[in-house]
């Protein structure tokens, strides 16, 4: 998986993102990177990734919460640290790290993944 550097985005703002979701699919957070975005629904997590920043070729990845092994969240205070969430999707050894600016509240992902992986 890769390490992005995300900001929140408003969920009605998710079907300009990707097309790949479902009609009247419950999109519940959305971080977006420069080359990738996030997308977190009620039934699934959605990595939308670019190959490079000028590149055409988009790649949209689809994981069932029942593919999360495990997740983190690192909180931290103080100006100009970051505030990350790791999450272990299937076989992969490595997690989907995301780390957001200082500031950025994380407790309601934390919260979503937490009911998810019950």
């Amino acid at each position: 998986m890769r390490i992005l550097d995300v900001e929140a985005v408003v969920p009605a703002e998710a079907r300009a993102i990707t097309e790949h979701l479902v009609p009247g699919e419950d999109v519940q957070a959305v971080f977006r990177s420069p080359s990738a975005a996030v997308l977190f629904t009620a039934t699934r997590i959605l990595l939308v990734e670019r190959n490079s920043l000028l590149d055409e070729k988009v790649e949209t990845s689809s994981f069932s919460y029942r593919a999360m092994r495990q997740f983190s969240l690192t909180e931290a205070s103080g100006e100009g640290v970051r505030v990350a969430v790791k999450i272990w999707l299937g076989a992969d050894p490595q997690p989907l790290h995301l780390r957001a600016a200082s500031g950025t509240d994380l407790r309601p992902l934390q919260q979503l993944l937490a009911g998810k992986l019950a």
